[in-house]
């Protein structure tokens, strides 16, 4: 087994053991983030990466939350599988008062929306994808109104 460079974080991209994540969440390490995504890149399990994103998710560190996000987009996309408290997390997180973070969440909830069945998300993801198809379509149908009567 490799040694991960916790101090520079250089090669974490390539951690493949949730284990070593959980013990990086439990020392603090700077660059947990990364390793995360690493391992959700690896590890085709929702259940042992799904904990792990929730609890980058739950982070005090923006930058933490900002790889948990893309951590959450990787594991959905490899397993089609998410759970409701993520969701919800995510939920939280498309209202958030900070803008790159609102602006990741809403890229994450389109890849949940692409990659796991409709019937396994909650009503109020349903809504929001039904609500943004029918406002393209109507932007779609302005413009096309609007550039014939140009």
């Amino acid at each position: 087994m490799r040694r991960l460079d916790w101090e520079n974080g250089s090669d974490l991209s390539g951690c493949d053991d949730p284990a070593e994540v959980e013990d990086a969440f439990e020392r603090g390490e700077r660059f947990v983030g990364i390793a995360l995504i690493g391992v959700s890149l690896s590890v085709p399990d929702a259940g042992r990466v799904g904990p792990l994103v929730l609890r980058a998710l739950h982070s005090g560190s923006k930058e933490t939350r900002l790889q948990g996000l893309t951590a959450l987009s990787h594991m959905v996309r490899l397993t089609g599988e998410v759970d409701r408290p993520t969701l919800e997390v995510l939920r939280a997180l498309l209202r958030s008062p900070d803008q790159e973070i609102k602006e990741h969440a809403d890229s994450v909830a389109a890849d949940v929306w692409i990659f796991t069945p409709h019937s396994r998300l909650p009503i109020w993801l349903r809504a929001r994808a039904t609500i943004r198809a029918l406002r393209w379509w109507l932007e779609q149908c302005w413009w096309t109104i609007t550039g014939q009567y140009k």
